[in-house]
């Protein structure tokens, strides 16, 4: 199993390598788990007979603010070469706008914050995941003791940790990295006495309005197509000490988190150094067939999930 980092955003989904693959994943994954609140009680398509079903007359919509300043060239022409693919399957294609999508990043790290300081609390090492040394966090609360006695020091004796509560702090402490420590810290602000109003409620409100942006746009066309990151893949921990760049990695991808619709990520090219770069594929809520479907589309026409990126990249 697993905890769940924000209970309203989260998702688990597959990854393979073919649409195919995915439906045949999806269909085995998919369904309603009484024990999950979160989980929702409808029947499940036979993704696996329909995946090869061509859609007829598919009305595509780009996101007009998804290619504007900051999209690097290389990702623009590989999505839009992706677009003219699917126009020469028969689909039309429009421009479509959300307006409040540009708030998206900050909302998500906002809401996601908050809930996950709330969820990750369960985390404790005792029931599952990982736990402390249990002998050296023994070692150590007893070498604490010792110095406190000697010192006479009955207070600090006193606010000295149990091994339990020790064991819950080094638990945390060693299994989870900066970034999730981060997040918590932020959550956890944004939710004390004071802030909640200009933090958090306000968050849920523009949620709402990223939501709506969706409603309307499917109410035109029957996905949205554009790219997955504004750039190609940057290297490993290169962003680590600048959170907010790395957090802008999500631009694109977010608001299909907090909005509650469906999302898929395909290849659609290479950079120049070889690097992949993605195509997204946005659909309402519960129409994960339809996307499966249109990826399928996609991959009978080219290659690219095929093709293997390089190893080593120059930059």
């Amino acid at each position: 199993g697993l905890v769940a980092f924000a209970s309203s955003l989260d998702q688990i989904g597959p990854m393979a390598r073919t649409a195919q693959d995915t439906a045949l994943l999806l269909g085995v994954i998919a369904g309603h788990d009484p024990a999950d609140s979160t989980s929702v009680d409808r029947p499940v398509p036979d993704y696996a007979r329909t995946v090869v079903e061509p859609l007829a007359g598919l009305r595509i919509g780009l996101v007009r603010e998804h290619f504007a300043e900051g999209l690097d060239p290389e990702i623009e022409k590989a999505v839009r070469e992706a677009v003219r693919v699917y126009e020469s399957l028969g689909a039309s294609v429009r421009d479509v706008s959300l307006p409040h999508g540009k708030y998206a990043v900050a909302t998500y790290y906002i809401i996601a914050p908050c809930e996950a300081s709330s969820n990750l609390a369960r985390y404790d090492g005792a029931h599952y995941g990982y736990r402390t040394d249990q002998k050296a966090m023994t070692a150590e609360l007893e070498s604490q003791r010792k110095k406190l006695e000697a010192a006479g020091d009955r207070a600090g004796l006193e606010a000295l940790d149990n091994a339990l509560v020790r064991m819950y702090r080094r638990t945390r402490a060693e299994g989870f990295g900066p970034e999730v420590k981060r997040r918590i810290m932020l959550g956890t602000y944004a939710l004390s006495a004071g802030y909640y109003d200009a933090y958090y409620l306000k968050a849920l409100k523009v949620r709402r309005l990223i939501r709506s942006d969706f409603d309307r746009a499917f109410e035109e066309v029957d996905l949205l197509l554009g790219p997955v990151t504004p750039t190609p893949a940057f290297r490993l921990g290169e962003k680590a000490n600048d959170p907010l760049a790395m957090y802008l990695f999500d631009l694109y991808t977010i608001s299909a988190n907090l909005a509650g619709i469906a999302g898929m990520s395909i290849p659609c090219g290479l950079s120049g150094e070889g690097l992949p770069i993605g195509l997204q594929l946005q659909a309402p809520p519960f129409e994960e067939e339809r996307l499966l479907r249109a990826a399928h589309m996609f991959q009978t026409a080219t290659d690219w999930h095929e093709r293997k990126p390089a190893l080593v990249a120059s930059y």
